[in-house]
C-alpha cells in the first residue's frame, strides 16, 4: 500500500559545516533505481548451463530494484522500497557526512532484520554497501541511478507465450532439491509473481519477460533474490538460475501445470499427544517471565506464533496478527509471539525482539524462545511429531491442548493469502466456541 504521510526528521551523523551538491539538502525526491552485484559477472560462454547464458548477459549478476524518496520538507525524508504491488516504507534513515570521503551519506537501517545499506551520495548518484550483521562480514555493493524508472530494461521484446499461471517447480542445489509453485502473473512485457512452498512464499517478485527469457527479483531490507530463466514454448518447460544474497546459488526447473496445489498447511505437522497441555516459562524484552498457568492467560484459548525477527514470512504473518486482533480487541483469546532468535547475546536478542514488537505495532506479548533449532523447539512442545518452519501457529484450548496446528505462511504475494484469512476466521470461531 502506498504510504505518502509517514516522515522522519534525518539525524546529521558527523558534526561540521555541511555542503550539498544538490539542490535538496537530503536526497533527490523521485525514482532511484538500485543494483547490488550478487556474483562477479561470467562470461555466456563460460557458464556451466548453456540455456542460461543469454539470461545472464541482461543482469550480469546484478539483483535491480527500486525506490521512492520523498522529501516532505527541504530537510526532511523517507523513502518506500518498490517490488511490484508492494510498497515498504523506510523511516529509519540516518544523514550526514562521511569523513573518509568528504561526501554526504545515508545510512538506511532496516531495524527488524539488523540490516542496513550506507551509501555515499554524489549528485544523483548513490554507492556504498548493504550490510548484514547478522554474517559475518557479509556486505553487497549497492549502487542507485536517478531518474531511472525501469527495473531490468527498457527492451519490449516479443514473449515467446504467455507464462501467467501456476508452475510445479523443483529448485535443485547439488543433493539438495526442493518442491515449489511458480506463480506468474503476464501483462505484456511486464511479469510479476512469486514462488510458493509448503513453509512460505518468496514474497513479491517484481520482472520482465524478454523473447523467451525472464527475470524477477524482490529486495525487503532481509531477503536479495534474483531470478532468470529460459523458456521453452514447445514443452512449456522453463530452466532458471536462482541467487539470494552472495552465498546462495541453485538452479530450477517449472512446467506449467494450473491444477498443481499445496499441501493443506494444517496437516503438515500434528499432534502426537492431545491431552498433555502445552506450558513454558520464557521472558520478555521488557524483564517479565511468562508462563501459560499466569492468572491472565489461563482459562482462554491461546494462539501461539513461533516466529523470528529474521524471517520475512513471519513479518508478513505478524502483520495480519496485529491487525487482525487490533479489530477484534474483545475477543477472550490469548495470544503469544515465541520468538527463536539467531544471536548469542540474550540482550541483543531481546533488543531485536523489542524493536520488531514497536515496528510492527504487536499488540501482545512476545517472548524469547531460544535458538531457531528443531530439537530445541520439539523439547519445548513434545506433543508435536514434527516442526518444519517458521512461522508456525499452534491453536490451544482453553486447557491449553492442541487442537490445531498450522505450518508456514503464505501471505498477500500469493494466492493462497485469501484462502489463509478464511481459515483462520473459522479457526477463530472453533476457539471461542469451544471457550
Amino acid at each position: 500500500m502506498r504510504i505518502t504521510t509517514i516522515f522522519i526528521v534525518v539525524a546529521v551523523l558527523f558534526s561540521g559545516c555541511l555542503e550539498f551538491d544538490q539542490p535538496y539538502k537530503v536526497l533527490a525526491p523521485g525514482i532511484w533505481r538500485v543494483q547490488m552485484p550478487l556474483i562477479p559477472y561470467i562470461a555466456p560462454q563460460e557458464r556451466r548451463d548453456a540455456a542460461l547464458s543469454t539470461a545472464q548477459e541482461l543482469t550480469e549478476g546484478k539483483l535491480p530494484f527500486l525506490l521512492e524518496v520523498f522529501n516532505p520538507t527541504e530537510d526532511s525524508i523517507y523513502i518506500e522500497i518498490i517490488n511490484g504491488k508492494e510498497r515498504i516504507p523506510i523511516t529509519d534513515i540516518q544523514y550526514g557526512r562521511n569523513p573518509e570521503t568528504a561526501r554526504d551519506t545515508l545510512r538506511i537501517n532496516f531495524p527488524i532484520y539488523d540490516t542496513y545499506i550506507v551509501a555515499d551520495i554524489d549528485g544523483n548518484k548513490m554507492d556504498g554497501f548493504w550490510h548484514v550483521r547478522s554474517k559475518k562480514n557479509y556486505k553487497i555493493p549497492f549502487s542507485a541511478r536517478y531518474g531511472k524508472n525501469y527495473r531490468f530494461t527498457t527492451l519490449k521484446k516479443q514473449p515467446v507465450m504467455d507464462i501467467s499461471g501456476r508452475w510445479p517447480t523443483i529448485f535443485s542445489a547439488g543433493d539438495d532439491e526442493y518442491q515449489a509453485i511458480g506463480v506468474f502473473q503476464q501483462d505484456g512485457n511486464h511479469l510479476a509473481g512469486t514462488f510458493m512452498t509448503e513453509t512460505g512464499d518468496y514474497r513479491f517478485l517484481d520482472g520482465t519477460i524478454q523473447a523467451d527469457k525472464i527475470y524477477l527479483s524482490t529486495f525487503d531490507g532481509s531477503h536479495a533474490f534474483l531470478f532468470e530463466g529460459k523458456i521453452n514454448p514447445q514443452d512449456t518447460t522453463i530452466t532458471g538460475s536462482f541467487r539470494s544474497g552472495t552465498h546462495y546459488q541453485t538452479t530450477w526447473q517449472a512446467k506449467k501445470d494450473d491444477s498443481i496445489a499445496l499441501q493443506d498447511p494444517e496437516k503438515l505437522v500434528h499432534a502426537k499427544d492431545l491431552s498433555t497441555p502445552v506450558n513454558f516459562t520464557m521472558p520478555t524484552p521488557d524483564g517479565r517471565q511468562i508462563s501459560l498457568d499466569d492468572p491472565t492467560l489461563a482459562g482462554k484459548p491461546t494462539i501461539l506464533q513461533l516466529m523470528g525477527t529474521w524471517c520475512p514470512n513471519c513479518r508478513d504473518e505478524g502483520y495480519f496478527l496485529a491487525d487482525y486482533f487490533k479489530k477484534h480487541p474483545d475477543l477472550s483469546i490469548n495470544v503469544l509471539g515465541l520468538a527463536f532468535e539467531k544471536y548469542d547475546a540474550v540482550n541483543r536478542n531481546m533488543a531485536v525482539i523489542q524493536k520488531y514488537k514497536e515496528v510492527l505495532k504487536i499488540p501482545y506479548d512476545i517472548v524469547y524462545a531460544g535458538k531457531p533449532k528443531k530439537e530445541h523447539i520439539l523439547s519445548i512442545f513434545p506433543q508435536l511429531d514434527n516442526f518444519m518452519a517458521y512461522p508456525t501457529l499452534i491453536f490451544l484450548d482453553k486447557d491449553r491442548k492442541i487442537i490445531k496446528i498450522h505450518t508456514g505462511f503464505n501471505g498477500p504475494a500469493t494466492p493462497e493469502y485469501a484462502h489463509f484469512k478464511k481459515e483462520f476466521e473459522k479457526n477463530i470461531e472453533e476457539l471461542t466456541q469451544k471457550n
